[in-house]
């Protein structure tokens, strides 16, 4: 009789201890899955406090105010620091090396007078143009930097205006800019077009084929 008045005993204790042990599962499953949660949660909120957005944009000082000129600028729009990886210039869909072939494919003919292209020798030695290197460069959040400013003056005036009157839809660019977590982004922009606000997300950036400011002589 004892026996059997035991058995039931031992049968609700073993579900008992079986009815914590799954609790206690279950309890440590979630901790974990909390702890994980968290940890994401705040590698996301740490991403975005350091993300950036690389914007291309021009500036023009018109004729009728001196000194007239024009600058192409990289701005960081982001909140992050920006490790500006690779930049392109196409003229009309072109890759162009330097600031000396973009006008010499775009503008030359104007300043030769005899229908033909200019040398890029030649080009190199106009004044009022300043070039500027943008790859292999940190864009602090905020910050600015140009890409190319050229100045009208008498001696290049031909060249200049040529160039204002038609980089609206011809002059573009593409560039690839890297957050200090490594997360890549590429963009691209057309003066006179629409601003991309969505950039492209890749794991690295690629090698451009031609690259903008690339070392040699600019031809």
């Amino acid at each position: 009789m004892s026996e059997k008045k035991g058995l039931p005993s031992l049968l609700d204790r073993h579900w008992a201890e079986s009815a914590l042990a799954i609790g206690a599962v279950i309890i440590a499953a979630a901790s974990l899955w909390v702890a994980v949660d968290a940890e994401r949660t705040n590698r996301e909120l740490v991403t975005s406090a350091s993300w950036p957005f690389v914007q291309f944009y021009d500036s023009y000082t018109p004729a009728g105010v001196e000194p007239p000129g024009m600058t192409f600028m990289v701005s960081n729009a982001g909140i992050g620091p920006a490790k500006l990886e690779s930049f392109e210039v196409f003229w009309k869909g072109r890759p162009q090396r330097s600031p000396w072939q973009l006008l010499q494919t775009c503008c030359a003919q104007a300043g030769t007078g005899a229908g033909q292209p200019g040398s890029v020798e030649a080009i190199r030695r106009i004044d009022g143009l300043d070039n500027f290197s943008v790859t292999g460069i940190v864009l602090r959040a905020g910050e600015k930097i140009p890409i190319l400013t050229f100045t009208r003056s008498a001696s290049n005036a031909a060249l200049w205006d040529a160039l204002q009157s038609q980089f609206t839809g011809n002059l573009g660019v593409q560039y690839c800019y890297c957050s200090a977590f490594d997360e890549c982004w590429v963009n691209s922009a057309l003066v006179g077009g629409m601003r991309n606000l969505n950039p492209r997300k890749v794991s690295s950036c690629p090698r451009p084929k031609v690259a903008y400011n690339s070392p040699g002589d600019g031809r």
